[in-house]
């Protein structure tokens, strides 16, 4: 027993000979000989509470007093250099000054300054008008906002759709932006903010809305190397922080310290010793219970081994599924690779090994993506979502490739994992064009009949004069009515002769801007003869003024295919088509309607597979290469059908300005 009292004696005197070596470590004061230091200073001028120059004119601020009362206890010189927020990097890299005061530390600026120890936590938040329905980041988008050149919040705005961004000098001119109305808010630093607010005297005009965004620790920067200069920071924060001042000037500016003084820790330390010495004893005593114990921890042992050998074996059916996952990527028809958050490959199946060729395999997986061909081929800059398409050499042979690259976040919006998709397309795209030139051969057969009717009617003419000629060649009229209609009438012809080989040719899409009721009436007149024959009443509802960008000769064929279609539809006595178009939000929709029998459920979900017809004499590609030629020009398409009634084509365009731009889809 009196070795049990000697031993936890011992202890409290080396407990309280800790808490007297850190009292008497706190009260060491940094000395050196920096009296002919001076620190040039640079911050921004117009950022209160932290740093701005009042009505005075004098420079003042909370970082403006940080670094004075560093001065004071590390006994250099400084000197203030207030300007434009975005120039103070500038200055800095420049060495036209030696410290920038109070800025967030974040990656992106860590390659370029070193930081002083962290002396505040800091944050930004959403600013906007009483009256607003902006309740949180999200609906920020197609919003116009306001934020400070060179302030990081421009991260939050990128990731969102459609946001109009208006850079401001500095956090004031954003408030005065937002209560006049030229913005619908803003995004800035919370406490300067909030001191803005009351210096304004809006507390009733505006509001902080959602959660707080990026919060990050708050230091001094200095240049990339100056040791220096940065040891001589934080000796002087930490003896500010020691001695009291950190938070007398803290609660000067912002009313609360943002840590507990020197004493109320010396307090805390203490109890803390005293509630060790206490717990020591308390486990002396357990000691004895020890053996009374021993049965029950045996016992414990074994349910934790048995516990063991169950989560080993979940651990192996894990190790089991997540081979049996590989496998299956490893076997699958497109090629994957991810690539993680520091931008190195972490996964590559087989299939992508092919494609990028047989060179590729052993230096991808662990190796930065932008030291291998990933980088040449695909849009992998900033490692965001797209897709698209890239033409390669495999073995000397030319191969067309689609990829999609897709992000995986975690749960609070960071990016985690990117994974690229792609395959090879060469063989798809040939096949298209192939059915697209099938097609065009069946619609120029349709159109056989009706383009030798319009070239019948001016050779008709032509043969007419030639038969007077002869008859007629000194008569002062005749010779005027030749010299007028037959150039005319060769004009017909070339025009028609024209548009046919133009239509035939097959080419990459060129869109230009189309008068939509004219490209329409050109197609009417070249399928008269058929209407005229099949007795269709065309009904033309489309506004004069509605233009649309599309290739000319891909939307005379999808509205040829569209007729046609509509026309071989119908076996009613009555049969009409309908063309009318409407204006909907940011959109033009041309809308093609027909009485014809309609589609049935069976069918509805195969219209658009190549060779698929109901059609005793159908090849069934038209609206096969319908869709494509759309697609191709990013214009949709969708339709509504019922038996028995008719089908209603919809083609939708976007518009943007003046003019009607198509819109992509996904195909």
């Amino acid at each position: 027993m009196k070795k049990t009292i000697a031993f936890v004696t011992t202890l409290i005197i080396i407990a309280y000979g800790v808490l007297a070596y850190f009292e008497v470590f706190n009260t060491i004061t940094f000395f050196g000989e920096t009296d002919s230091i001076t620190l040039r200073i640079a911050g921004d001028r117009n950022f209160p509470p932290y740093e701005y120059i009042d009505e005075h004119g004098e420079y003042i601020g909370f970082n403006v007093d940080i670094i004075r009362a560093i001065a004071l206890s590390t006994g250099i010189n400084v000197q203030f250099y207030p300007m434009e927020w975005q120039e103070t990097s500038e200055k800095l890299q420049a060495k036209e000054v030696d410290v920038i005061q109070g800025i967030k530390i974040t990656k992106e600026r860590e390659k370029y300054y070193d930081f002083s120890d962290a002396y505040l936590e800091n944050s930004q938040s959403i600013f906007v008008l009483m009256d607003t329905e902006i309740e949180k980041l999200e609906d920020l988008s197609f919003q116009r906002v306001a934020i400070q050149q060179g302030d990081v919040a421009i991260t939050n705005l990128k990731a969102l759709w459609e946001v109009k961004i208006i850079f401001t000098s500095d956090q004031e001119e954003a408030m005065r932006k937002l209560l006049v109305g030229e913005v619908d808010a803003y995004i800035g630093n919370t406490l300067t903010g909030a001191f803005l607010i009351n210096q304004l005297g809006v507390r009733n005009q505006v509001k902080i809305v959602g959660e707080m965004l990026n919060p990050s620790k708050y230091a001094v920067a200095v240049a990339r190397g100056d040791v220096y200069t940065q040891h001589i920071i934080n000796k002087g924060l930490k003896e500010i922080k020691r001695n009291g001042t950190y938070d007398k000037i803290y609660r000067k500016w912002f009313g609360q310290p943002l840590q507990f003084p020197s004493w109320y820790k010396r307090k805390i330390i203490a109890t803390i010793g005293i509630a060790i010495s206490s717990l020591l004893i308390m486990i002396l005593f357990l000691y004895r219970w020890n053996s009374s114990l021993k049965k029950e921890v045996e016992k414990q042992t074994y349910e934790i081994q048995e516990v063991n050998k169950i989560l080993i074996g979940q651990n192996k059916e894990i190790s089991r599924e997540k081979d049996f996952r590989e496998k299956i990527l490893q076997n699958i028809f497109i090629a994957v690779v991810t690539i993680n958050k520091e931008g190195r490959i972490s996964f590559v199946n087989q299939l992508a090994y092919q494609l990028l060729g047989s060179q590729e395999e052993g230096r991808l997986v662990g190796n930065p993506y932008r030291e291998t061909l990933l980088e040449q081929l695909f849009s992998l800059d900033k490692l965001q979502e797209g897709k698209g398409e890239e033409e390669i050499y495999i073995q000397g042979e030319k191969r067309l490739l689609y990829y999609d690259i897709r992000t995986i976040t975690n749960i609070n919006g960071d990016m985690e994992e990117v994974i690229l998709f792609f395959r090879d397309v060469t063989e798809e795209r040939k096949l298209q064009e192939t059915i697209r030139t099938k097609d065009k051969l069946q619609s120029l057969g349709n159109l056989v009949a009706s383009i030798a009717h319009e070239i019948r009617n001016p050779l008709t003419s032509i043969k007419a004069y030639a038969e007077l000629l002869p008859k007629k060649f000194n008569n002062t009229e005749f010779q005027k009515l030749f010299s007028t209609d037959i150039p005319l009438e060769i004009d017909r012809v070339n025009t028609l002769i024209n548009d046919l080989l133009e239509y035939a040719k097959p080419r990459k899409p060129f869109r230009e801007r189309i008068h939509l009721q004219s490209a329409l009436n050109g197609v009417l007149t070249l399928l008269k003869n058929k209407i005229k024959q099949e007795k269709v009443h065309i009904e033309n509802h489309i506004d004069e003024a509605i233009y649309i960008h599309m290739d000319k000769n891909h939307l005379r064929q999808v509205l040829l295919n569209m007729i046609l279609n509509a026309i071989e539809s119908m076996d009613k006595e009555k049969k009409k088509i309908t063309f009318s178009a409407e204006i909907r939000d940011k959109k033009i929709l041309l809308n093609i309607k027909d009485n014809g029998c309609g589609i049935d459920e069976d069918s509805i979900h195969k219209i658009y597979n190549p060779f698929y017809t109901t059609k005793s004499n159908g090849t069934g590609l038209g609206l096969f290469v319908t869709f494509q030629l759309l697609a191709e020009n990013g214009v949709a398409l969708s339709y509504e059908s019922a038996l028995q009634e008719g089908t209603i084509f919809t083609l939708t365009f976007t518009r943007e300005g003046e003019d009607f731009i198509a819109e992509a889809i996904n195909c």
